[in-house]
């Protein structure tokens, strides 16, 4: 017999994610695991790591940061409340999903924190900052 086989996990957010029309709405510059080149329109950033509870009979526990983030005011919105909503949104999403199906996962979440404010990134210069917002959350997983 061989052992379940974990999808990869950023798969799995973004089915979630962009199957919501309001979270796509909310983040028209791409859902992805960097920034974009261009920060003109908010966007999400992913981030996954998998911890195997028994990697024999395919059980994981799994932790996702989605990071909302903005530049610049968009549809009437500062950019951090963009962020925020952003954040707001997934959370919303991955705090209702319980034996949810990927690929050949089964799977529950639960929200562990935020959404919560995280420092300016000022890496693109003082000109275009960057305002983001995390929210993570803990995933059971369950590979058959």
């Amino acid at each position: 017999m061989t052992a379940p086989v974990l999808p990869h996990l950023a798969g799995l957010a973004r089915a979630l994610l962009l199957a919501d029309p309001a979270f796509v709405a909310l983040a028209p510059g791409g859902l992805a695991s960097a920034a974009p080149a261009d920060v003109t329109r908010p966007f999400a950033v992913m981030l996954t790591s998998v911890t195997p509870i028994n990697a024999a009979a395919g059980a994981y526990r799994a932790d996702l940061a989605i990071n909302g983030c903005a530049s610049a005011a968009f549809d009437g919105k500062q950019p951090l409340t963009a962020a925020w909503d952003i954040a707001a949104r997934a959370a919303a999403l991955f705090a209702t999903v319980r034996n949810g199906q990927y690929e050949q996962v089964r799977y529950s979440a639960r929200v562990t924190d935020g959404p919560m404010e995280m420092p300016i990134d000022k890496s693109r210069g003082t000109a275009t900052p960057v305002f983001g917002v995390q929210v993570r959350a803990e995933l059971t997983l369950h590979a058959h």
